[in-house]
């Protein structure tokens, strides 16, 4: 939400960087004109993330066009909803979020990852947006990963400095995604606990 925040992110060698938008309930949700400046700041082969609880398809597409993120992650999701976005917006990836409520996550997983280039497995929220701070079952999300593969899956939902190098060992996902456990508030990233982060993220012998 912050330009020194994104700068700190990326100096620190995160690989994506995401930003709310069109997700009202969210305490981190920002207008597009915020959104666009943010999106400047983040160099070539990094990856810019438009994250949004929308239900709106043509909203998400015009948002898309606004904004040209190199992918987007949706915490709503329809088979109709990435049709028109595959229709419109092709070269953009589809990171789709999923739940982790119990074993049905397992099959829900799987019939999403057939219209997703990734998977997030997330713990669940009431705003739909994650950011709950809250971890899930990773024994279940490793055979998440087995169920979907090839497809990537990124294991989100109450990662922090201290547990994200034994989550990693426990899941083996493609990526990790933070937000809430790298805060001084909402908001305002503490950029000492991006640092140690990354390094432990990037430091796991998975």
């Amino acid at each position: 939400m912050r330009l020194g925040d994104v700068t700190a992110a990326l100096n620190e060698g995160a690989d994506a960087v995401g930003f709310v938008v069109d997700s009202p309930s969210s305490p981190r949700n920002l207008p597009l004109t915020k959104a666009q400046e943010l999106m400047k700041a983040v160099r070539l082969f990094a990856t810019k993330v438009m994250v949004t609880s929308s239900h709106d398809p043509r909203k998400i597409v015009r948002t898309c066009s606004k904004l040209k993120p190199d992918a987007v992650q949706l915490h709503y999701h329809t088979p109709e909803l990435v049709r028109k976005l595959r229709k419109n917006q092709s070269s953009t990836s589809l990171i789709l979020a999923t739940g982790i409520r119990g074993t049905s996550s397992l099959k829900q997983a799987k019939s999403v990852s057939r219209y997703a280039d990734a998977i997030l497995a997330d713990s669940p929220s009431t705003t739909g947006i994650g950011g709950t701070g809250r971890t899930h079952d990773w024994r279940l999300t490793a055979r998440i990963r087995n169920t979907i593969r090839p497809h990537p899956l990124i294991l989100a939902g109450g990662l922090t400095p201290s547990n994200v190098k034994g989550a990693i060992e426990i899941v083996n996902p493609f990526a990790v995604d933070v937000s809430s456990g790298v805060e001084k508030r909402v908001g305002v990233k503490d950029h000492g606990k991006i640092r140690e982060f990354i390094l432990n993220a990037k430091g796991s012998s998975s």
